[in-house]
């Protein structure tokens, strides 16, 4: 297979290259003063909510930095914190539309949303969800930097989406048509969120939504989301898109990647052996074990950027991912050349309460190496470890 002018006229690589890119901790620096903005939404809060910002010392909660109100009723809010650096907790209170009951629900300030990041500098995205308020009650009560980002991480991967680098949008149809896959997802697991909410046991929708998160909460562990809990998630989803409230134009829960909601994440790292020093362009097929899954786009099946990370030295190479049937099929062209070792990272859902399988399980087929010339190469191949 020609690889530099197929791959390179291909579809394929086009939606790779349109969609590159991915969340980075929710971070940029620059400017003098620290500034946290995002959106805060249960579904989005509406106007004139309340946003307040604390500092965070010794792990506990401490002073108020600065309260700020949402700018317009797509929860949107900007902070500054003047020259503070350092862990945050970001809560939210004020009113909102549910998505699943339609109604406005109202969260009172002594049960607010809650956001925690373990650094803020310069200018911060941070959007404040349940599913950061989820990651804040992983933490135990301690808000230490590493309790932070663990709780983040483990939340995110639970649900398939960077809870802290990503923004949900409004769940309407007009939003999510110009949303990337990674929003939709989160919207409509903030969707999903609210119809569990909407079955919970409680008094109030403040104690309904507290039930829903309390149930969620102890379904999630380090091996991943518990059975029931997984199913009962699933559920809502399911039930939400049916809901004659859901205006996200969503039919269909297979088209999000909220499908593997509460399996854990595992990376394995690819690597060329042999003499890949003349090599500008690799293809292959990663054939997964049975259960293993990566996160695609609904669109067209290519990997999401999280499922398929380039090591440094490749930054600059053109490379497209899909994923069909069990099977990842990988194209890499890279005019500086390949180096034999490491290239790239997959990251797959293992599957809640198994072990991840070892890299003996994976296999791969169809290798086709060219040089600069579109010469076949022989003798380099590609390993998982």
């Amino acid at each position: 297979m020609k690889i530099l002018k197929l791959l390179a006229a291909s579809s394929l690589l086009i939606c790779t290259l349109s969609a590159c890119g991915g969340g980075g901790g929710g971070t940029t620096t620059g400017g003098t003063d620290t500034v946290v903005s995002g959106v805060a939404t249960k579904g989005p809060f509406l106007q004139d909510s309340t946003v307040n910002v604390y500092a965070v010392a010794n792990g506990v909660k401490g002073a108020l930095l600065v309260q700020a109100k949402t700018s317009d009723n797509n929860g949107s809010y900007s902070a500054n914190l003047g020259s503070y650096t350092g862990p945050v907790i970001v809560e939210v209170s004020g009113t909102y539309q549910d998505e699943a009951t339609g109604g406005t629900v109202t969260v009172a300030d002594t049960a607010p949303i809650r956001a925690a990041l373990p650094l803020v500098q310069g200018s911060v995205t941070l959007p404040v969800t349940p599913l950061t308020e989820l990651a804040v009650q992983k933490t135990g009560g301690s808000l230490s930097a590493a309790d932070i980002t663990a709780a983040n991480t483990l939340v995110s991967e639970i649900f398939k989406v960077d809870i802290v680098a990503t923004l949900p949008v409004a769940p309407t149809a007009v939003a999510l048509s110009g949303a990337t896959q990674a929003q939709k997802d989160y919207t409509l697991a903030l969707a999903a969120v609210s119809q569990m909410a909407s079955q919970a046991a409680g008094a109030s929708n403040t104690e309904k939504l507290q039930s829903a998160l309390a149930d969620l909460s102890q379904g999630i562990s380090a091996t991943g989301m518990n059975t029931t809990v997984s199913t009962t998630f699933q559920g809502a989803l399911t039930d939400f898109v049916a809901n004659p409230n859901n205006q996200t134009g969503v039919s269909d829960t297979t088209s999000t990647s909220l499908v593997n909601a509460g399996t854990l994440s595992k990376s394995y790292t690819l690597s060329l052996s042999g003499n890949a020093s003349a090599a500008q362009a690799i293809q292959f097929d990663l054939v997964l074990p049975q259960g293993v899954t990566v996160n695609t786009d609904s669109l067209d099946s290519s990997l999401l950027a999280g499922s398929l990370a380039m090591h440094e030295a490749y930054t600059g190479a053109l490379v497209a991912a899909r994923y069909t049937s069990g099977t990842v099929t990988v194209g890499i062209v890279s005019t500086p050349g390949v180096s034999t070792g490491a290239f790239a990272t997959v990251t797959c859902n293992i599957p809640a309460g198994t072990t991840a399988p070892a890299a003996s399980a994976f296999s791969v087929s169809n290798v086709t190496v060219l040089d600069a010339s579109e010469n076949p190469m022989s003798g380099v191949a590609v390993q998982i470890n």
